[in-house]
């Protein structure tokens, strides 16, 4: 099977090029949003892919079994023995046909190219166009992998602090990326340093503020006044825990204070401290407390008031 010659037309979007496969995608997250990335899976799908140029970056995490792909362009034909877990870097624009031998199962993550260059110039201080993701087969990247999975684990089972997680996971796997499979030869990495004092008091107000709401990793360092990727690190420096370790502890925080002192249903509790459910809040608590919010109120003498309480 030979490669379309289609570099004429003009890039096709992740959805569109979606839409045209043997089947539905078994998982998706939003398309757009602040992180700019989309994350897909599929399985069962037809062997043989057409694949038309894209206007996004995207990353495959291989997964069901090891397999051989043959990737088929213009200019070479390639046949690649992949193990499960190894991952394949596709740049924007490129065109090809792919044929797998093997299990059908695999994650995509696409990123769109603004993401990349934003990265590479605010953040690692790189020229952006000088910096090209290179094409890679089932390579091998025990950290890329490790973050891909857990991209697509949080994604499937969000939970407290999902926002401002993935948004760190995105990043460290953006620049993991850069580091390993692109044309950025030498990386200097910014001194690590903490945060100055009146950023980090700004920034712990706003989490005090606005600790109901799925706040992101761009919001707590626009507070801070920094590039997410240099406010995770001084951030963490700063106070011993990452942002969304914090702020998942400041919500239990709150939440015990309203247990103790208060009357208020666990089930609306739940919500004033920023999670999706009263299960999952109930289920968070526990696992820090070693409790469930009613058995910690009731160790108050509060449980009367509140006949929900779980």
């Amino acid at each position: 099977m030979h490669a379309c010659n289609n570099a004429a037309a003009p890039p096709v979007t992740p959805l569109q090029w979606g839409r045209s496969l043997s089947g539905p995608p078994a998982f998706s997250t939003r398309a757009g949003g602040r992180s700019h990335g989309l994350l897909r899976r599929w399985s069962d799908t037809s062997p043989e892919m057409q694949q038309p140029a894209l206007d996004h970056h995207y990353v495959v995490l291989h997964l069901g079994g090891p397999k051989r792909v043959t990737r088929n362009t213009d200019t070479a034909s390639t046949t690649t023995e992949v193990a499960v877990g190894a991952v394949t870097v596709v740049p924007a624009g490129s065109i090809g046909d792919w044929r797998t031998e093997g299990p059908i199962d695999f994650a995509h993550l696409y990123l769109a190219p603004a993401t990349i260059e934003h990265v590479t110039a605010q953040e690692l201080d790189r020229d952006a166009r000088q910096v090209k993701l290179v094409e890679a087969v089932g390579a091998r990247d025990p950290l890329l992998e490790a973050l891909f999975a857990s991209l697509l684990e949080e994604a499937r089972s969000p939970g407290a602090g999902t926002r401002v997680y993935l948004d760190t996971l995105l990043h460290g796997f953006i620049l993991r990326l850069l580091r390993g499979h692109s044309t950025l030869s030498e990386i200097v990495d910014p001194a690590l340093h903490s945060l100055a004092p009146y950023r980090l008091r700004n920034v712990l107000a706003f989490i005090d503020a606005n600790s109901s709401r799925d706040v992101s990793l761009a919001d707590l360092a626009e507070a801070a006044g920094c590039s997410p990727y240099h406010f995770s690190r001084a951030f963490t420096r700063a106070t011993g825990k990452p942002p969304y370790a914090y702020l998942l502890a400041h919500r239990l925080e709150r939440a015990k204070a309203m247990l103790r002192d208060s009357v208020t249903p666990v089930a609306e509790i739940a919500l004033l401290t920023g999670f999706h459910a009263a299960s999952q809040f109930s289920r968070m608590f526990k696992r820090s407390t070693g409790a469930t919010p009613g058995e910690y109120r009731r160790e108050r003498g509060l449980a009367r008031h509140d006949p929900l309480g779980s």
